[in-house]
């Protein structure tokens, strides 16, 4: 058994395939030579609003409720991901024990996915990260785009983007080429939603199409650590279960998208 496998069976529904070390820089390959970005008409909202996801046929996608361009905080389900196993077994007792960190993103790709196996429907989404700091290595370090309201440190004249109701944050990056694929396993719903207006959505569609296009330029030029984790950062054709909230105010543990690869090897452990 891969060490993929080991934390979850596999389903036509929720495959939790995690990555490893050994495999990242494999998978950076496969992005940059099977991703062809293109901006099609999102599944889920009006025009304006595309889609970043490239493996999943039209004919299997229903509208989501959640529309690309919202602002969420995330979290790897332990509840989901525990229901696979027995519940008197060590490793479900580990699992639920976790306590996974919790991150902030931009949905840029929504669907629900029917299952014809059993007649279910999941909502999947792909969200990009949010962060306070840049991408790293140099090399992506221009891999994002400002949010407003920015810091004093930023410059005067830089684009930022905004939001239909003001960003309750100061100083934080949207990243424009990292993110991952969820499947929504809980909701905790707000009548309070961040989003971004709809000309601000297209600003940051245009920018990462042309960082996407500069990937496969970039790889050559990165050592392997780096190639490692900017390999596990690029969005998976796999989902991975989450917990979302729509209302991103209070939070104070946000954490850097880095650390999300920890989660992920911690939970495959």
């Amino acid at each position: 058994m891969s060490r993929l496998e080991s934390l979850s069976p596999l389903s036509p529904l929720s495959t939790y395939l995690i990555p490893s070390s050994a495999d990242a820089y494999t998978t950076f390959e496969n992005f940059l030579s099977d991703r062809h970005y293109s901006i099609t008409e999102s599944q889920s909202a009006d025009p304006f609003r595309s889609s970043f996801d490239t493996s999943t046929s039209p004919q299997t996608r229903t509208s989501a409720k959640i529309r690309p361009g919202t602002f969420i905080v995330f979290a790897l389900s332990t509840a989901a991901l525990a229901q696979e196993y027995p519940e008197d077994s060590d490793i479900y007792r580990k699992i639920c024990q976790y306590t996974p960190g919790r991150y902030l993103g931009l949905v840029t790709s929504a669907f629900v996915r029917w299952n014809e196996d059993d007649d279910s429907t999941v909502e999947e989404m792909i969200v990009h990260f949010v962060s306070r700091y840049a991408p790293q290595p140099s090399a992506v370090v221009n891999h994002c785009i400002p949010i407003f309201p920015v810091s004093s440190e930023e410059p005067v004249d830089a684009s930022a983007l905004h939001t239909s109701i003001l960003f309750p944050w100061i100083g934080f990056k949207q990243w424009t080429t990292f993110g991952v694929r969820i499947r929504v396993h809980q909701t905790n719903p707000s009548a309070l939603v961040f989003d971004l207006r709809d000309q601000d959505f297209e600003f940051f569609e245009d920018k990462a199409g042309k960082d996407y296009s500069r990937l496969e330029s970039l790889h050559a030029t990165l050592d392997d650590e780096a190639k490692n984790m900017l390999g596990r950062l690029l969005v998976a054709q796999f989902a991975l279960p989450a917990e979302i909230w729509l209302d991103i105010r209070n939070h104070p543990d946000i954490m850097e998208p880095q650390c999300f690869v920890g989660d992920v090897d911690s939970l495959e452990r």
